[in-house]
């Protein structure tokens, strides 16, 4: 079946890749579902994000408007909690004009809110405080290039200028660098397509490959499938459904995350 040519306002981003209204509400709802073993864990959030031009050049500003469960036991609750103390508070990013995050405002004074945020979950029990301690020692010590990127997940994940960029491609077979879970230097393989509609376009891609351990042994197997709708006159998402499976000896785990763009 012959792909549809995209709209003209497609063709027009794509020289651009990235051209958000400014001085505009986006606003966003982010749901997670993780089930392991039958146990059904569930995190959603509501974040706001407003660009900005300033003599400095391209700005966004994210608030985390609201925060309610969690994913994780352990360390990652404790992250997730310090992450929802940022509830309220706007966060300001620097761009390149390719929408890549190229820093964020205050971010040594963020970044230590975040890790004191952890440490002080330590109470007054000696024993819980001293492992705080030692589990955020090495995170104060982050190059500043890694901090960028972990603050700047929270906006990247709503921004696709690279689907843009890349405009309609007819499905083809892929092969990636794994990166984490698929470490040990593994491939992951599979398909993607991109195609238009009307002034959207929709990514869907399908990737595998296995989980390796250290020492070399794949000790499971990694599926997952994403299908975002981009807005291709701004490279804003506007709906993005992602499930991951894996699957090692007899057990499973599957992460499922929606973002969808909300209407004002």
């Amino acid at each position: 079946m012959p792909l549809l040519p995209p709209a003209p306002a497609v063709e027009a981003a794509a020289a651009t890749g990235f051209a958000p209204a400014l001085d505009t509400a986006y606003r966003y709802h982010i749901e997670q579902e993780r089930d392991e073993a039958g146990v059904v864990r569930r995190y959603a959030t509501d974040r706001t994000v407003r660009f900005h031009r300033t003599p400095d050049g391209l700005t966004a500003e994210l608030t985390i408007d609201s925060v309610a469960g969690g994913l994780s036991d352990g360390p990652g609750a404790m992250f997730e909690r310090a992450f929802a103390g940022l509830r309220g508070q706007p966060i300001t990013y620097q761009l390149s004009d390719r929408g890549e995050v190229v820093g964020v405002v205050d971010r040594a004074a963020l970044w230590a809110k975040l890790i004191d945020a952890v440490t002080a979950q330590g109470g007054t029990d000696p024993a819980r405080a001293a492992m705080l301690q030692k589990l955020t020692a090495p995170l104060r010590l982050l190059p500043e290039r890694q901090q960028v990127a972990m603050l700047g997940s929270m906006l990247s994940t709503l921004l696709a200028p690279d689907v843009v960029r890349r405009g309609v491609i007819p499905q083809r077979d892929i092969r990636q660098r794994g990166t984490p879970p698929f470490d040990g230097g593994s491939d992951v393989t599979g398909t993607e397509r991109i195609h238009a509609e009307g002034n959207a376009l929709i990514e869907e891609q399908r990737l595998s490959g296995d989980i390796v351990a250290r020492g070399g042994q794949a000790s499971g197997r990694r599926t997952s499938t994403i299908l975002r709708r981009v807005d291709a006159r701004t490279a804003m998402i506007l709906t993005q459904q992602t499930v991951v499976r894996i699957e090692s000896g007899s057990a499973t785990s599957t992460a499922t995350t929606r973002i969808s763009q909300r209407m004002p």
